[in-house]
């Protein structure tokens, strides 16, 4: 099987940092590994992105080499409320729904297949998931 998950994840950072709507609300702030403090606590400004768990499934036939592969992409937000959340996650979801290039790779189907808000344990953090 041949995988397609670091070529992925290189398309999406490129596509979130080259688009205006969410480098309005997030900058370039979108992390593999988010940034923390040497107590262990994030240190990265919010609202951010990151990358959450990815899974690459093997879809080969007697002709081609092909790999489906999942990822979860998390938003995050202490903004007051969960628009500013939502508002990601609704960003994330357009930019995600529409094929993006993947550096050695043929892409032939890309879709969301989940998006969803909700609000931490803390009670200040609010965390989108799309996948």
């Amino acid at each position: 099987m041949i995988d397609a998950q670091l070529p992925l994840q290189a398309a999406i950072v490129a596509a979130v940092k080259a688009d205006a709507g969410l480098g309005a609300l997030i900058g370039d702030r979108i992390y593999d590994s988010v940034p923390k403090n040497s107590a262990g606590q994030v240190s990265a400004t919010f609202p951010y992105v990151s990358f959450g768990p990815m899974q690459s499934v093997p879809s080969d036939d007697e002709c081609h080499d092909g790999v489906e592969v999942f990822v979860q992409i998390d938003a995050w937000s202490r903004a007051v409320g969960t628009v500013e959340g939502r508002q990601i996650v609704a960003g994330l979801t357009r930019l995600l729904d529409a094929a993006l290039t993947v550096t050695g790779f043929e892409v032939v189907t890309f879709e969301v297949q989940s998006a969803r808000t909700g609000r931490e344990a803390d009670g200040l953090t609010s965390r989108g998931i799309v996948q």
